[in-house]
């Protein structure tokens, strides 16, 4: 009976998890942008407290300067994209000549060894696969159509969830009687906020400070469109495990074809590499610690299921979800042990050496 019992409640779990990885894939184009406003909000709520008291504005208007900034934000960095993508395409035949110019040198050098590298683009080649690929091009075109109606619906849910935000404690207080389990729900609360709030805010911070770092290097060694790659990486650094490869990878590539020796595109990708072993090693964890307060392999895998099922966005927001997902199992002792699963491995505390005799 007992054995019967659990195989119930095992399927049960395994059928409620399956439909709400089924929700999450139908309902994309709507939880996404909802769960960015969730997060958002969430990191936003102390910030925008301290605007309250400190102004004497309307609340509605403080939270719709809030959000105007934000979004003129993320519209400038879009504008930001389309710009520089303009003057790179416009400088494509010069792009052009330079990569045919490298592919014969490497070419050259190659072949005393019996390497067999073309020395010349072939445009026809480029047209074919331009063609045959048309349709993937044009998806991802119009991703960024997608994505601006996704921003201007995940800004209006932003602005109701700053606005009534409120509410929730204020059910959570009618519904909870228990004062243990109520102040118990609002330290765990408190703690997802900041958990949300020290990712979000680190994250940017990391992304700055890639960009600014990736933009030195490339200056130096005098690589075209320093500006365009130095942001393009720092927006790649995002997304963890991934971002930094890439776009270490995309730099390396553009470097080797418009350089006519191979000694700078090695030290461009060195020196960004190393940027990178600083920023994972000392930055991030100076300015995030162990908020997150969840394993190396959750952070992994919550990236890979993110971009399975949301994309980029799946790949950045699954990360502070499970975060949260972890502080809830705590909350109930039913589901402690799980969290467990989820958290760092404990510190082992040094043992002071006794001498014999003291």
């Amino acid at each position: 009976m007992e054995t019967n019992d659990k195989v119930y409640r095992f399927t049960i779990r395994l059928v409620l998890a399956m439909l709400i990885v089924y929700i999450l894939i139908i309902g994309k184009s709507f939880l996404t942008p909802l769960v960015w406003a969730i997060v958002i909000g969430l990191a936003s709520i102390q910030f925008i407290e301290k605007i309250k008291q400190k102004s004497k504005m309307p609340v509605g208007l403080i939270i719709l300067s809030y959000l105007l900034m934000i979004v003129t934000v993320i519209f400038l960095t879009f504008y930001f994209f389309y710009v520089e993508l303009s003057h790179i395409i416009a400088d494509l035949p010069e792009i052009n000549d330079k990569i045919t110019s490298s592919l014969h040198s490497i070419s050259v050098s190659l072949q005393g060894s019996g390497i067999h590298v073309p020395d010349h683009i072939d445009k026809q080649l480029i047209n074919g696969w331009v063609e045959n690929n048309s349709d993937s091009i044009f998806g991802f075109i119009s991703g960024f159509g997608e994505s601006i109606g996704h921003l201007v619906l995940g800004a209006f849910y932003l602005f109701f969830i700053l606005f009534y935000g409120d509410l929730v404690p204020q059910f959570f207080e009618n519904k909870i009687k228990n004062e243990k389990k109520r102040e118990a729900l609002k330290e765990n609360t408190n703690k997802a906020i900041s958990i949300i709030k020290s990712y979000i805010v680190g994250l940017l911070i990391l992304a700055l400070i890639t960009a600014v770092f990736v933009y030195i290097i490339l200056l130096i060694f005098g690589v075209e469109y320093a500006i365009f790659f130095a942001v393009l990486l720092g927006v790649l650094s995002l997304i963890p495990f991934i971002g930094n490869p890439v776009g270490i990878i995309i730099v390396g590539l553009f470097t080797l074809l418009t350089k006519d020796s191979l000694t700078t595109p090695i030290l461009v990708v060195v020196f960004i590499w190393i940027t990178n072993v600083i920023h994972e090693n000392v930055i991030r964890p100076w300015l995030m610690g162990d908020r997150l307060q969840i394993n190396a392999f959750v952070v992994f895998i919550s990236v890979i299921i993110g971009g399975l099922l949301w994309g980029v966005s799946g790949m950045i927001l699954f990360i502070p979800l499970a975060g949260i997902i972890k502080v809830a199992l705590m909350y109930s002792e039913e589901t402690s042990h799980y969290a467990i699963l989820l958290g760092e491995k404990p510190k082992k505390e040094k043992r002071k050496r006794v001498r014999k005799g003291v």
